[in-house]
């Protein structure tokens, strides 16, 4: 509504429908019905990311007909769970991955909740020789919410998904969920500011050889960040190196990669070195490193995934990278490109970190117009919603550390 310049009055009145009943779809009190939604979706020219997030009764996706109502049956009898049913639920979670590429985290959090809790109920009254595969993919329904929690500022709810997902990984005895679910529990120490706890849950993530080398490429990745941020260079080479290693192995076996890792890619690992070298960017030579690895990394990802919420952070990153070379134009440039993610995707996460890079390149080109279209961007219309309040780790912190 706010790209297109429409107040709730208007699109109600396109709508046929009450201008209270749009208030509470946009404040989150109440989910349109399919059609509603895909109305919705056609007077904004929303392109059908509107109509993604209505959902039949518990599941949504880019699954069938019959897969759709072969999940609704499962709901209602969770002892008659099959391997067909299980499919499906791949499928959808598989759908769920893809529309937070393009949403963002707190777009598709409720929904994913709310299979999530349909789950739940699933194995606790399955048996038989179809619980292991249902388990499994519980595990990375759990995994997945994890994640949404903490990119959302839910550390609390986020640790007790990616425990449930660790017990259920563990119950399913599938190496390659668990190695992901530690390396998960690293990153949200990662968020919270700790690496010590990121590199023992990193290295505990690489500690079966015999897991996918994906799996270890993105957990010896995080581990080299953790090491910069604790000021171990020689170490953060190595790591990068080694993940890049098995990044190579990964891409020669493809057809054995977990459904979840299907956002690896050369331009992903680029922008993991870079972000590692930026907590060393007091040194020049680290700092150039950062800069040219997140520049490649970014124009290296796919279409799908350049514009994301995820990969919109690591512009953020060199946008602070690129003020401290003191080379405001690409500051503001890589700025200005990752604010127009965040008013997209009304994310706060994004938004909270852009905020004070902003106001140190406002402090340091006071007169520059980039910087005051940056701020301008910046300024969301009022009475937009934007969920949620995540805590947000300074990168300036990061270069404050080693300054004079």
């Amino acid at each position: 509504m706010a790209e297109r310049g429409i107040s709730g009055n208007a699109l109600a009145k396109r709508a046929y429908c009450d201008r209270a009943l749009i208030s509470r779809y946009v404040n989150g009190k109440q989910p349109p019905s399919v059609k509603m939604a895909r109305r919705l979706d056609d007077l904004l020219g929303a392109g059908g990311r509107l109509a993604a997030l209505a959902a039949p009764p518990l599941f949504n996706g880019e699954t069938t007909p019959e897969g759709r109502a072969r999940l609704d049956w499962a709901v209602r009898n969770p002892r008659r769970v099959d391997g067909a049913a299980v499919d499906s639920l791949a499928v959808v979670l598989a759908a769920q991955r893809r529309a937070e590429d393009s949403l963002g985290s707190a777009a598709v959090l409720q929904p994913v909740l709310a299979q999530l809790r349909a789950i739940d109920e699933l194995v606790t009254e399955s048996r038989g020789q179809v619980r292991p595969a249902l388990v499994h993919v519980a595990g990375q329904w759990a995994q997945f919410a994890g994640w949404l929690h903490t990119n959302t500022g839910h550390p609390a709810q986020g640790d007790a998904s990616l425990s449930k997902a660790l017990l259920w990984a563990v119950e399913a005895g599938e190496p390659d969920l668990i190695s992901e679910v530690l390396s998960f529990q690293g990153h949200a120490a990662w968020v919270a500011g700790h690496p010590g706890p990121t590199v023992g849950l990193s290295q505990a993530a690489q500690r079966d050889p015999g897991v996918f080398p994906g799996q270890l490429a993105i957990s010896a990745a995080q581990e080299a960040k953790a090491r910069a941020m604790m000021r171990e260079p020689g170490d953060v080479g190595r790591l990068l190196d080694q993940a890049d290693e098995q990044a190579a192995a990964a891409a020669a076996r493809p057809q054995d990669s977990p459904p979840w890792l299907y956002y690896h890619s050369p331009g992903f690992f680029a922008l993991q070195r870079g972000l590692a070298y930026s907590y060393l960017a007091d040194q020049p030579q680290y700092r150039s490193r950062a800069i040219a690895a997140i520049q490649v990394g970014h124009a290296q990802l796919p279409d799908g995934e350049q514009g994301s919420e995820w990969a919109a952070e690591y512009l953020t990153y060199l946008a602070d990278l690129h003020a401290l070379d003191g080379d405001g134009e690409q500051a503001s440039a890589a700025a200005l490109q990752a604010a127009t993610v965040a008013r997209r995707a009304r994310s706060v996460r994004l938004l909270r970190m852009l905020a004070p890079v902003c106001a140190r390149l406002a402090a340091r080109w006071p007169s520059d117009p980039d910087v005051a279209a940056l701020t301008e961007a910046l300024r969301l219309p009022p009475r937009t919603p934007i969920r949620g309040a995540p805590p947000v780790i300074d990168r300036r912190g990061a270069f404050a550390l080693q300054a004079p």
